[in-house]
């Protein structure tokens, strides 16, 4: 897979005024940070050198929410995320859009029970399976299901499309590493920057057909 002349420069404080300009974020960034205190979701690289700078955070929720930027991810009505760990991308996206039905997929108890707490506190709702995601049967299928801290396999894209409502979208927050041929679905990878930063990084929109 090539990749493109043309590489998005995504300005995460740019970006998120436009997506959250109520700064909703801010509350969920608070939170993360309490939470981590007890038991670890994300590194101190990921939280900033202070709790008086959300930089890193920011460039996070940004990668989180640049995809669904996309033209052709519409209204969410029923949506999935697979290994949720301290909320990216799922927070962020459950903050920014309305969504009524959202499934949230983390093994660790630990983890799952600070989920629970930090949507609490931001006041959102979602079923939280402190399962694999092997282990559930679903009841329905979802129009968005997003996946960043896990490799995307043949097996796992398949189990997945079979979750997905026709004409729906998988978010793999980087690029397969194997071929799609015979996998009945359509992809697309973007690539881009965050700030200054000159590290090429990408996700991959995968539409159910």
């Amino acid at each position: 897979m090539s990749t493109p002349e043309n590489i998005q420069i995504v300005d995460p404080v740019s970006f998120l005024e436009q997506v959250d300009p109520e700064n909703r974020l801010i509350p969920y960034f608070d939170l993360l940070r309490s939470e981590n205190r007890k038991i670890n979701l994300v590194s101190r690289e990921t939280l900033g050198p202070d709790s008086g700078d959300n930089s890193t955070l920011q460039a996070l929720a940004a990668e989180s929410l640049l995809p669904l930027a996309q033209p052709e991810i519409g209204n969410i009505s029923r949506y999935l995320d697979i290994g949720s760990g301290g909320g990216f991308p799922a927070l962020p996206i459950m903050i920014t859009r309305q969504i009524d039905n959202v499934i949230l997929v983390e093994r660790t108890q630990k983890k799952a029970g600070a989920l629970r707490r930090m949507l609490v506190g931001l006041g959102l709702t979602a079923t939280i399976e402190a399962k694999s995601f092997d282990e559930i049967t679903f009841d329905g299928r979802f129009d968005l299901v997003t996946l960043r801290l896990i490799k995307l396999t043949p097996r796992l894209l398949k189990a997945i499309l079979r979750c997905l409502d026709d004409g729906a979208f998988l978010i793999y927050y980087s690029r397969p590493g194997f071929d799609l041929a015979g996998i009945e679905v359509s992809s697309t990878t973007c690539y881009y920057t965050i700030g200054s930063d000159t590290l090429q990084k990408c996700f991959t929109l995968f539409k159910k057909v």
